[in-house]
């Protein structure tokens, strides 16, 4: 799917890798700590960075960036799991299909749910807002993390 230049600015493919320590810096109050691999347990490599957020209440954010020899993203994996380590709560992925039935309307870009979730057989849904760290950082502040400081 061709993206018009004005809404490209936004998406993650084709910008620097995501700078963590900014990241952490601004969202100090949601990450307890980030740490150097991902899920698989491999540190980053030149065209690679990896990372684990761990967030105040548990959950993780595994960070996988593809990089070009530019350290430009050119895809992402940013898997969110809940602090039993084993709990789905939502993929983040910019890998293209060449399939048609696996596309969606903002291919590359798209979200798998957890199992509980899906509305019908889909695996995969449409991604228009959540295409870089940033956002889904916040967004994991806000509609989930935020809430549960209330209840301390």
């Amino acid at each position: 799917m061709e993206e018009s230049p004005e809404r490209n600015w936004r998406f993650m493919i084709g910008n620097p890798k995501t700078n963590l320590k900014e990241l952490q810096k601004t969202f100090g109050d949601a990450i307890q700590l980030i740490r150097e691999t991902d899920s698989t347990g491999l540190n980053s490599s030149f065209l690679v960075q990896r990372a684990t957020i761990v967030f105040s209440d548990g959950s993780l954010l595994y960070i996988t960036e593809n990089l070009t020899k530019q350290q430009l993203i050119k895809e992402f994996y940013y898997d969110w799991v809940a602090s039993d380590k084993k709990t789905l709560l939502a993929k983040f992925h910019s890998e293209s299909h060449d399939k048609e039935d696996y596309q969606t309307e903002t291919e590359p870009y798209h979200v798998h749910p957890p199992e509980h979730a899906k509305l019908n057989n889909a695996k995969r849904y449409p991604n228009f807002y959540y295409n870089d760290l940033y956002s889904i950082v916040e967004g994991i502040f806000l509609f989930s993390l935020l809430p549960n400081n209330d209840k301390k």
